[in-house]
């Protein structure tokens, strides 16, 4: 066994450090769902109709119900000490051609400060989603040193799909999300902090159970008017892994959005560094599968950065904050979500898919 999370120690260390600093200080407004009605009008409803929500998320949402299989002994006695600690187990997840078979990604750990990896220990995993009755019985993987395991995926029609993976030593478990499209499939990308949420810091009181991070007014209603005219929501942040349970839970609870496509990096390094980097190879990644990115937000040059190499229009690549407008992208300023939503979302057209 090793520790070789020090890094995540130090990391997350800091950010507890920074945020019980100003946790007795900080203020924070909680969005107001109805505002919108404010700035939109109230004949949103009748300019929707017809429009026809071409993504079958009800097939992972709230999902088929999940009967666990029966609890067994870890292999090592140290992970029985380990399992102690909080789970913060993630799925990474997928877009892929329809059709086209893809390997998944689970990684187990426990700790709020060190996270340590679960190492060689049984993880099952279950499939459900659309055409699927109940779960299939993927079998049984066993992590390897870094707490990974790698779940191989038969191609499904076209559809959502979730794939569930629980650890027979203490039934934690981990979801993940596979998107199979036919090519040219619509979406638009989000990142979080700071874009759908009010500030990077808000990550850390998050995690730390501090407080919820509040959405910035408008958000949700943002990534709702897409998702009612066609097209994929993808969430994309430099969010590390072990951040990824907390994040779906946000993303389903805080704000009742979808908790897929949502993708976390897998090191520190890439949250620190690399998030330019991280962010266009998964949006390359996407793009290879077929998924067509049409539109993107953020707040972060990083952002503006990934969303260029991934050759997403600057035209059609919207920014939040102090780096609204940031190298030819389009700003969004002080009116914020509300007022854009009424300027150019409620102008988008559907997304053409059936």
């Amino acid at each position: 066994m090793h520790l070789h999370h020090l890094s995540n120690s130090i990391f997350t260390r800091s950010l507890l450090a920074a945020a019980l600093t100003v946790a007795s200080s900080a203020s924070f407004a909680m969005s107001d769902p109805s505002a919108i009605d404010d700035v939109i009008g109230d004949d949103t409803a009748a300019s929707l109709d017809g429009i026809v929500n071409c993504t079958d998320f009800d097939a992972v949402r709230p999902g088929a119900d999940f009967t666990f299989p029966n609890e067994e002994s870890f292999e090592h006695f140290g992970n029985r000490i380990l399992a102690l600690d909080t789970p913060y187990h993630m799925g990474h997840d997928r877009v892929v051609k329809a059709g086209e078979a893809v390997t998944v990604t689970g990684k187990f750990d426990y700790g709020v400060a060190f996270h340590k990896d679960l190492e060689d220990e049984k993880v099952r995993a279950y499939l459900s989603g659309t055409g699927i009755n109940g779960w299939q019985d993927l079998g049984t993987f066993t992590t390897n040193s870094d707490g990974k395991i790698f779940v191989p995926v038969d191609g499904q029609e076209e559809g959502q799909y979730k794939l569930r993976m629980v650890v027979l030593g203490d039934l934690s478990y981990a979801d993940a999300y596979i998107s199979s499209i036919e090519p040219g499939k619509k979406a638009v990308v989000f990142d979080i902090d700071e874009t759908l949420t009010t500030s990077d810091l808000q990550q850390v009181f998050d995690y730390i159970g501090l407080t919820t991070a509040d959405a910035r007014p408008g958000a949700a209603q943002l990534v709702n008017e897409y998702m009612d005219r066609g097209y994929q929501p993808v969430f994309i942040t430099a969010r590390t892994y072990w951040q990824a349970k907390d994040t779906r839970e946000w993303l389903r609870e805080a704000v009742d959005l979808p908790e897929f496509v949502m993708r976390t990096t897998l090191s520190n390094g890439q949250s620190l560094s690399e998030a330019a980097e991280y962010k266009t190879e998964v949006l390359q990644e996407f793009q290879a599968a077929g998924l067509e990115v049409v539109r993107a937000y953020g707040n972060a040059d990083t952002d503006a950065e990934a969303f260029n190499n991934a050759g997403i229009p600057l035209a059609d690549t919207y920014m939040i904050g102090e780096n609204a407008g940031i190298n030819g992208t389009q700003p969004i300023h002080d009116e914020g979500y509300l007022q854009h939503i009424s300027d150019v979302v409620l102008n988008t057209e559907h997304s053409g898919c059936n």
